[in-house]
């Protein structure tokens, strides 16, 4: 039986540990490499990789564009993202990047497993939980309203920390919520999604 061969990148060390513990329980798939920040997963990189199981939202860089880096290298890698965000839209523009399937971080071991070797069977897999019929029609994305929230708390000149304790969520929380309005409104910094909010109307 031959080997699946994962490189697991996730910033949250306890999860990243216990991933590599229950994959590593699986006859046919082991952990060739780790790491937990977006230059670790370039610097760790090894050539037999066949799957990196990927959290998107990296404390150094933007998880969506590590497959064009890595695939630069290993043109064959799938990418399996392991995510909080479930919004279609975000999910079409993941796969523009490169990233074959997407399992929520709430999901069994026993599903994951599953994502993995359907995404090395067919190159594609969609959690069954997750939204497909805004993906599918392609429909602009709309934010929630505690995004709005995050956006108009900061727009008043708050710093993330203070905005994190007042919504009762951790920083690291608020940098994922973050990185999601960016995707949507299609930016890549926080300051110019407050600009881009602004213009529409969104916040005040």
């Amino acid at each position: 039986m031959s080997q699946i061969k994962i490189m697991l990148v996730e910033d949250h060390q306890v999860v990243r540990e216990g991933l590599k513990k229950l994959i590593e329980l699986e006859e046919n798939m082991t952990v060739v490499a780790e790491a937990g920040t977006y230059q670790e997963a370039l610097h760790n990189l090894r050539d037999d990789i066949n799957l990196v199981l990927l959290d998107l939202a990296l404390p150094d860089g933007d998880g969506l564009e590590l497959p064009g880096k890595i695939g630069a290298r290993l043109p064959g890698v799938k990418y399996l993202a392991l995510t909080t965000y479930d919004d279609p839209v975000f999910v079409r523009k993941a796969m523009e990047y490169g990233i074959n399937g997407f399992i929520p971080k709430y999901a069994s071991f026993d599903e994951i497993k599953s994502a993995i070797n359907i995404v090395l069977k067919t190159g594609s897999y969609l959690y069954p939980g997750l939204s497909s019929e805004l993906f599918l029609r392609g429909r602009e994305p709309g934010l929630a309203e505690e995004e709005l929230k995050i956006l108009q708390l900061l727009a008043t000149g708050e710093n993330q920390k203070a905005v994190a304790n007042r919504l009762y969520i951790s920083l690291s929380t608020l940098r994922r919520r973050i990185q999601g309005i960016c995707t949507k409104l299609g930016v890549k910094t926080i300051e110019e999604a407050l600009a881009s909010a602004a213009k529409k109307g969104l916040i005040k």
